[in-house]
């Protein structure tokens, strides 16, 4: 990209990282005198950078997978699994759930949630290619909910997910301990959250 479309790329793309939209963007250019992108405008650029951005998520997860396997078409190896939700509680309607390789410390998978569509809410749903809400229930299930995807996915990966850091909560762990047969998956607790509890608990 150059000139003014980098730019039109990069103040789009600075909004939505710091999880703001094109009304942000519009107060913001008025307030400082500058000119702004129309709606339209501002939503191919999303589109655009959307695009983008799952290419090279997928690039990097399928170079993170290549790295654990090496020359092996098949391979077996632990991963951290970890939630996070867009807002704090248990009222989220969005939600990430990452598997990181412990061997390498990088993202080997990823499940994105989420129970609210505002397309859909807005009645603007025409196209069979609208990617809708891919969760119902309750906010602090997606955890479990997302593992056991990320398991699913292993399979078509050539990968076998053996060891499961947690943090201290066993549910996700309890969806997938079985998924290869019984127990081939083996809980292990992250040092980081088990220090914490212990710490707390002391402190109380």
């Amino acid at each position: 990209m150059k000139g003014s479309c980098l730019i039109n790329s990069s103040i789009v793309l600075g909004l939505r990282i710091i999880g703001k939209g094109f009304s942000a963007g519009k107060k913001l250019c008025a307030f400082l005198g500058l000119p702004f992108l129309s709606k339209l405008a501002f939503r191919n650029q999303e589109r655009k950078l959307l695009k983008a951005t799952e290419r090279v998520s997928q690039e990097n997860i399928n170079a993170a997978l290549s790295e654990i396997k090496g020359s092996n078409s098949f391979t077996k190896c632990g991963i951290s699994i970890d939630g996070t939700w867009q807002r704090r509680g248990y009222s989220s309607l969005n939600g990430c759930v990452s598997a990181i390789s412990v061997d390498t410390g990088k993202i080997l998978d990823i499940e994105v949630m989420t129970q609210y569509c505002h397309i859909c809410a807005k009645g603007n749903c025409q196209s069979s290619k609208h990617v809708c809400s891919n969760y119902k229930g309750f906010a602090g299930n997606m955890e479990v909910v997302g593992a056991y995807r990320i398991f699913e996915r292993s399979n078509v990966r050539n990968v076998q997910y053996n060891e499961y850091y947690g943090d201290g909560d066993s549910k996700g762990y309890e969806s997938v301990k079985n998924f290869y047969g019984i127990n081939t998956v083996t809980k292990l607790e992250c040092i980081g959250h088990v220090q914490k509890r212990v710490g707390g608990g002391c402190v109380n």
